[in-house]
């Protein structure tokens, strides 16, 4: 069966939502302790997901009839943020979320250099995004509002390694 990849809409918000939820419970059971008056995590907030759609790229990803996932990306110029990246529970391990990682960066060939921030508990994560050609750059202190912090990544297109290839050879 074959993947699609298109923008939500309105009217999927509350299952994007609900398949976000469903994907982050297994990492929810790692995360340290919240602080007192912490939030807990916006996985499946429906106004959260609502409010994402707004000011970033948001789609979702179907198998067939069934939703399967979920990413957003933000994007200005030629440089990009993968903001978040769902897979259901019954979709994953089965290279959903490297394609629609790949598919998604796809669309935006003008952007050479994306990032992303995920939580320093969230192990599998890490795992994956560096299966994908992501390089750990850093990790922020904890934020004593959340109690933990996040790691960060980078990833340059093959376009910008040539530009960068060039740019040496010029200079040489």
């Amino acid at each position: 069966m074959t993947l699609t990849l298109e923008l939500i809409n309105q009217d999927d918000i509350p299952a994007v939502a609900a398949l976000a939820g469903a994907a982050f419970r297994e990492d929810a059971g790692h995360m340290p302790a919240l602080p007192q008056g912490a939030q807990p995590a916006v996985h499946d907030d429906v106004a959260k997901h609502a409010e994402w759609m707004k000011d970033k790229t948001y789609y979702k990803c179907t198998k067939g009839d069934s939703l399967v996932g979920g990413l957003i990306l933000q994007v200005a110029g030629g440089k990009g943020s993968v903001f978040g990246l769902h897979v259901g529970p019954d979709y994953m391990n089965q290279g959903i979320g490297s394609w629609m990682l790949h598919t998604g960066m796809g669309l935006w060939p003008k952007v050479a250099f994306w990032t992303l921030e995920t939580p320093d508990y969230a192990i599998r994560n890490h795992h994956f995004y560096e299966k994908n050609g992501f390089l750990k750059v850093g990790h922020t202190a904890v934020v004593p509002k959340i109690g933990f912090g996040f790691v960060q990544y980078e990833k340059r297109t093959q376009h910008d390694a040539r530009a960068d290839a060039l740019t040496r050879a010029t200079q040489l």
